[in-house]
């Protein structure tokens, strides 16, 4: 079986990276956005990698709501936001807590407004994955709504939206704010701080104290609209440092005030910069779609001065937002948007090159990777593929569909919520509906 390797950490990221968690936490929750480490990747072994023909969830869960959100998994209890439309047309986004049986332990509203600022037709909703950390739980809405609940009883701790409180700018689709698909990113928890990028003139990245929701700093130095796209956490030359994919470029800010560290020119486009960019060791690696690429940036510190050298940029991986892992030097994941001309593909780091794609076998999709396998979640029909992580070639497993499709689909709405591995369960959400399946290995 194949080991699944973990960026080239240094220990002082490491450190860092542990202070995300809830000290409550285990190594096998999915307390955020893409897991601990935020890569995409569960350190979980003994999963199954095929599957029954009758192959059924332990529970299913039908009143999320309409949303793209991917839960946050902590002691079996699954958080995600979702969001109701009023009969007036107006929208409220909740919280919810789902206990480890299905039932839900509490809901919680957390945003009021109307239509908007969102491209519709695409879907509703709010799309982030909550971060839970020291007790608290913290949620981004679509409409820029930024908060903090109690995580045990959902209780509303604090709220601050983007736009009127930190000036935000939301890159919209060609250029024109007003065509956008709202906010889509997760917020990240580093000790005792939140970070979010509002983008905009008043500083594109914000830390703000986690407790009160106060702001810490704003990077004043970095004000590009912001993206789709999440955080990550990096350490370079010893200095801890928040990278971020904006609508114009690859950039680092200082995680002690927010100073401007360095930026590189990645490909991105005038519609949707999403994916979340990869650290390992002193390089990260960025995709986006609509034929913009990848690119690998190399960031180096001279004396008090870091250097960003981008590598390659190529088109080898355009990848929309089902998002991709490193594994082993190797990038898997879904290039090109539609499923006419995209292909699943082996990407080898170093060299930007094709190791191997394939078209046919399963349409576009979101992946994960866990016990040396890949978790691929397809768009268009609700199928689990799973297969081997490998440069070898594209080696299926096995496969499932969801027992049923949400009702509540858009017009161009697909399966969009990432797959989620948690303490050997398998959550897979398709808008108001969220199947849980036991995937642990049968002894």
């Amino acid at each position: 079986m194949l080991r699944l390797k973990r960026p080239l950490w240094t220990a002082t990221l490491l450190t860092t990276t542990l202070l995300i968690i809830s000290a409550s936490t285990h190594a096998a929750d999915w307390p955020q956005w893409q897991g601990p480490n935020r890569d995409s990747i569960s350190a979980e072994t003994g999963l199954r990698s095929t599957f029954p023909e009758d192959f059924k969830p332990v529970w299913s869960f039908k009143d999320c709501g309409i949303g793209y959100s991917a839960p946050a998994v902590v002691d079996n209890i699954a958080y995600l936001l979702g969001a109701d439309k009023q009969e007036n047309g107006d929208y409220v986004e909740f919280v919810l807590a789902l206990d480890p049986s299905g039932k839900q332990l509490w809901k919680q509203e957390v945003a009021h407004y109307k239509e908007g600022i969102m491209l519709t037709k695409w879907g509703h909703g709010p799309r982030s994955t909550p971060s839970i950390a020291d007790g608290r739980l913290f949620g981004l809405g679509a409409n820029g709504d930024l908060f903090a609940l109690d995580q045990k009883t959902g209780k509303l701790l604090w709220k601050a939206n983007l736009r009127e409180t930190y000036g935000s700018m939301l890159s919209g689709a060609r250029g024109k704010p007003e065509n956008t698909w709202g906010y889509c990113e997760s917020p990240l928890v580093d000790g005792n701080h939140v970070i979010c990028t509002p983008g905009g003139e008043q500083g594109a990245v914000v830390a703000l104290e986690a407790a009160t929701g106060n702001l810490v700093w704003q990077s004043k130095e970095l004000t590009d609209p912001c993206s789709y796209s999440s955080t990550v956490i990096a350490d370079f030359g010893g200095v801890k440092q928040y990278v971020v994919l904006t609508a114009k470029q690859l950039a680092s800010v200082r995680a002690s005030d927010g100073k401007l560290l360095w930026t590189a020119e990645v490909p991105v486009n005038e519609v949707a910069v999403i994916p979340t960019p990869i650290v390992t060791g002193n390089r990260v690696y960025t995709t986006c779609d609509y034929d913009a690429g990848c690119g690998l940036v190399e960031v180096n510190k001279e004396g008090d001065q870091f250097t960003a050298k981008v590598l390659y940029k190529n088109k080898t991986m355009s990848n929309h937002h089902g998002g991709v892992v490193l594994i082993d030097g190797k990038i898997y994941g879904w290039t090109g948007k539609t499923t006419s001309r995209g292909r699943w593909v082996c990407q080898d780091l170093e060299t930007g090159e094709s190791v191997w794609m394939e078209g046919r076998a399963a349409p576009a999709g979101a992946v994960m990777a866990a016990a040396g396998h890949l978790y691929c979640f397809t768009q268009d029909d609700g199928v689990l593929v799973c297969i081997e992580a490998t440069p070898k070639g594209f080696k299926e497993t096995g496969r499932f569909t969801i027992p049923e499709r949400t009702e509540k689909q858009s017009i161009l709405g697909k399966v969009w919520a990432r797959p989620v591995i948690s303490n050997g369960r398998l959550y897979l959400r398709d808008q108001d509906l969220l199947f849980c399946y036991d995937i642990k290995q049968d002894t």
